[in-house]
């Protein structure tokens, strides 16, 4: 009975794990199809090249004024 009891629960585990590694992969694969860049999308193989587009700190304090 201990034989039987460890395979159902490897089975289950293992069956668990599966579960969570595919809803993690098709999770990752539908937001970035949903959020990169077209270029990106076309490109095969590793990146070649990175740009950070945002506000500087500077630029946040200056534009973001609370209420009078």
């Amino acid at each position: 009975m201990i034989g039987i009891g460890r395979l159902l629960t490897g089975s289950t585990l293992t069956l668990a794990g599966g579960y969570l590694i595919g809803v993690a992969h098709s999770s990752y694969r539908h937001y970035y199809n949903r959020y990169a860049a077209d270029e990106d999308l076309r490109q095969r193989g590793s990146i070649q090249e990175v740009f950070v587009v945002g506000e500087t700190k500077t630029e946040i304090k200056t534009t973001r004024r609370g209420k009078k």
